[in-house]
């Protein structure tokens, strides 16, 4: 029997230049997949409006995952739902797994007051302040701080007083993990929790399902442990993240969206390792 596909990707510094936020080095390969009619899921700590925008750009319907793992947006109807929660927002049926916004900004509040380190969370920032620290237009930038479950930070201390921020955060039952700019502090959720659930809504619809996920970050581990062909992406600086999951893992052999480029066609088309 012919494999299904399905396609999880991050997006900054994976499937977008870490840099100008472009996809234009992944097009050959972005072709390859639509003409196939491969899911193409986007797993990211983007807002639900940043990524509404990336999806018109991409011409892509899939559904997608918000704010590392917090949402799972999907077209009403398009998937079977029976046995998962879900509410309904804008035309989308959301599988939440994030805990409100509000709710993150005042324990966030309460970290720093209890740890005294140096943070900088994004509701703290200016929109001055956020175009500086991502390099987004002012458009990008209103998109970016309109969050529903997480707050990325800037941590400006030294990294050995993150075991003691990381501890702070898990007393109040939540997570920080570090994407491609800042870290992040989120509920109980994160990238692989949503992949697993969305990987059982598409094996209702086809077997066999064979999942390949593309990232470059410590934030994209998860995902990446819960796909059947996980594929690490050359960060900007052409280095890997060192990987520390259990999976054996295939590395990208380029850069950002060259690199996944070179990675999916490689998979599509030959079955083997990306390098």
């Amino acid at each position: 029997m012919k494999p299904y596909y399905i396609i999880f990707s991050d997006l900054d510094g994976t499937l977008l230049d870490h840099e100008t936020y472009k996809h234009a080095e992944a097009t050959e390969a972005m072709d390859l997949v639509k003409e196939r009619e491969i899911p193409l899921i986007l797993c990211s700590s983007k807002t639900r409006a940043e990524i509404e925008e990336c999806r018109k750009t991409l011409a892509l319907r899939d559904p997608f995952i918000s704010e590392n793992g917090a949402a799972i947006f999907f077209k009403k109807g398009s998937l079977d739902v029976m046995d998962v929660p879900f509410v309904e927002y804008g035309g989308y049926g959301v599988i939440e797994l994030g805990i409100p916004y509000s709710t993150i900004k005042s324990c966030f509040a309460e970290i720093k007051a209890e740890t005294h380190l140096q943070l900088l969370g994004f509701s703290e920032m200016s929109l001055a302040q956020v175009v500086e620290h991502t390099g987004l237009t002012v458009k990008e930038a209103e998109l970016a701080r309109a969050r529903d479950y997480s707050e990325p930070f800037l941590f400006m201390e030294q990294q050995t007083s993150l075991k003691r921020l990381k501890k702070s955060a898990c007393r109040k039952g939540l997570n920080i993990t570090r994407g491609g700019r800042f870290y992040h502090l989120t509920g109980d959720n994160d990238k692989g929790k949503a992949v697993s659930i969305l990987k059982k809504l598409y094996e209702q619809k086809a077997r066999p399902l064979i999942s390949i996920g593309l990232g470059d970050s410590l934030n994209d581990f998860p995902m990446l442990e819960n796909v059947e062909m996980p594929v690490l992406v050359k960060k900007k600086t052409g280095k890997y993240e060192p990987w520390t999951g259990r999976k054996e893992i295939l590395y990208a052999p380029d850069i950002g969206p060259k690199g996944w480029n070179r990675a999916v066609l490689d998979i599509l088309r030959h079955r083997r390792t990306a390098v």
